[in-house]
């Protein structure tokens, strides 16, 4: 059993330019409707009346997009008014006073800032940022992280973590109590120059593995933090390359990346699913 700690999740924070680590310093609210991803897209329908058709649109396209989000939506959605848009082939659609844009065969609409199928009631704007969160494991600089392995350490997870992140002290307890896995911890220190000194202490340390594992445990060491922090750059430099601006972040085996505090249950679920490198990984 897997003790939660009480996660919350936890502010988004800018990544901060790196150059060196040495000392320096739709809907706007559619009525009754959850608009994010589509997610709650079966509750995006909910609720809306019927009403006329606006003069500027030919009776053809009109029918042609009211029968679309009609079924579509499976009657949820009803039409009061079409608008030609700017656009080719979009059009606006006033439901109950609100307003949200669709293609002319009703079947594609922009939604609360993301492009939604309707009909399969999927959010394609999610699935392409999904794509675009994919970190390649062999692109990680494991020659810098912190190898860690419990059990047979089957699973494989690289773990990027900053000692000023609340979440982070958390996280990195559950993680030490999960077995068979091997832990590849990367010091990533984007909150605060606090962080990035602390991070120059533990990767100066003879013993960083401990010095790093202090420091999230609270320790504030006063240690010597001239060395070279070439690796620690490097690090740093991948977060923005892949847009890595919150922390704990977890990488799995597969390239996927889990973000902030996953509740225990889903985690090990996408461990298990995602955490065990291919033939050609190895």
């Amino acid at each position: 059993m897997y003790v939660t700690h009480g996660f919350r999740w936890r502010q988004r924070r800018p990544l901060p330019k790196v150059r060196s680590m040495q000392k320096q310093s739709h809907i706007k609210a559619m009525p009754r409707i959850v608009i994010g991803r589509l997610a709650a897209a079966a509750a995006l329908f909910v609720g809306l009346t019927a009403g006329a058709i606006a003069a500027d649109v030919s009776e053809k396209v009109a029918a042609q997009i009211k029968a679309g989000v009609n079924a579509n939506t499976n009657g949820a959605v009803r039409v009061e008014q079409i608008n030609t848009t700017p656009l080719t082939n979009i059009y606006e659609v006033i439901s109950e006073g609100e307003i949200f844009y669709v293609n002319e065969t009703g079947r594609y609409s922009f939604v609360g800032g993301s492009l939604m199928d309707l009909k399969s009631k999927t959010d394609l704007t999610a699935l392409q940022q999904d794509k675009r969160m994919v970190i390649p494991f062999n692109k990680l600089p494991l020659q810098h992280a912190i190898k860690e392995v419990h059990g047979d350490g089957s699973r494989v997870m690289a773990l990027f973590e900053d000692p000023f992140c609340p979440i982070c002290r958390v996280f990195t307890k559950f993680v030490d109590q999960i077995d068979n896995v091997t832990i590849y911890r990367f010091i990533f220190p984007i909150t605060d120059r606090r962080s990035q000194s602390l991070a120059r202490m533990a990767w100066c340390s003879r013993d960083r593995a401990g010095v790093w594992k202090a420091i999230m445990d609270g320790a504030r060491p006063q240690l010597p933090e001239s060395c070279n922090t070439d690796g620690l750059v490097e690090i740093l430099k991948l977060g923005e390359r892949y847009g890595m601006n919150n922390t704990p972040t977890v990488v799995l085996a597969s390239g996927k990346r889990l973000v902030g505090a996953t509740p225990p249950e889903q985690f090990m679920e996408e461990l298990e699913r995602g955490g065990r490198l291919k033939a050609d990984q190895r």
